[in-house]
């Protein structure tokens, strides 16, 4: 895949203004939506499929935080971001049981109002871990190499978060019928 900030003609950073992203992919897929090709040759609606098709998947890792610093991650240190990383931070591996015990409990409770909370708490967890990954990225620019090792655990605890988030709306969707 092509470099998903260049194709949004972004400077690659962590952070972004979602509201600029968001304008920048209505603006591009207008461009090259398939529909302004209906009356072109098989070649051009190919390509502008094609393009679209590109223009989505780069919207789709640079919305994602966690698909974001995978992206940079390659980018800046050409490192793989999407493999398995063994984290050795026996807190953050005790603190993960806990809130999965948590989350089991609650679901067995069928607790709306306890799943609503526990998931504003992973959500300020979530945002922590953000911050987290960007000030490691933004380390690079006063003069220091990037510590790419820290930045992948960063990234696997940020993918625990989200998955437990996605786990914590499963949930509700069972209880809710």
């Amino acid at each position: 895949m092509k470099n998903p900030f260049e194709l949004f003609g972004l400077e690659p950073n962590f952070l972004l203004d979602e509201q600029e992203l968001s304008q920048k992919l209505r603006n591009m897929l207008q461009s090259v939506h398939p529909d302004r090709f209906a009356s072109g040759s098989d070649q051009e609606q190919l390509a502008a499929m094609q393009k679209t098709t590109q223009i989505n998947d780069a919207y789709g890792v640079l919305k994602s935080p966690v698909r974001r610093a995978q992206a940079l991650l390659q980018l800046k240190a050409g490192l793989d971001g999407s493999k398995e990383v063994t984290v050795k931070d026996p807190v953050f591996l005790m603190q993960q049981l806990e809130l999965r015990e948590e989350l089991e409990t609650l679901s067995a409770k069928k607790d709306m109002g306890g799943l609503m909370d526990f998931a504003e708490t992973i959500e300020s967890m979530e945002d922590a871990q953000i911050a987290s990954i960007n000030e490691l990225f933004q380390q690079e620019g006063e003069n220091q190499l990037l510590e790419s090792d820290k930045i992948l655990t960063e990234i696997y605890k940020l993918q625990f978060l989200r998955k437990t988030l996605m786990d914590i709306e499963a949930a509700e969707e069972k209880i809710l019928g």
